[in-house]
């Protein structure tokens, strides 16, 4: 494996634990992706198209998730205090 591959395998796994420490239910599709990928960077020889487009599509969700996070957690404060949640 490349010094690049591993990093980017490290880089994966440490996404992976994050989310696990940070979320569950609203990550589970990103933290599929970032599996997926590290899997596929570990590989002796990765495809390189199929790892691009597991990023791709890993960076976009990524990115709707910023988005939507603070309106996510007002709504759940909010569900809080009727005690919905």
């Amino acid at each position: 494996m490349t010094a690049a591959r591993k990093d980017l395998a490290t880089a994966l796994a440490d996404s992976l634990k994050a989310i696990d420490d940070d979320y569950t239910e609203e990550m589970r599709e990103l933290r599929a992706l970032f599996e997926e990928a590290r899997q596929e960077a570990e590989k002796e020889e990765p495809n390189g198209q199929k790892l691009k487009a597991l990023l791709h599509d890993a960076g976009e969700m990524a990115r709707t998730f910023a988005t939507l996070d603070p309106a996510w957690q007002a709504v759940q404060r909010v569900a809080r205090l009727f005690g919905i949640l």
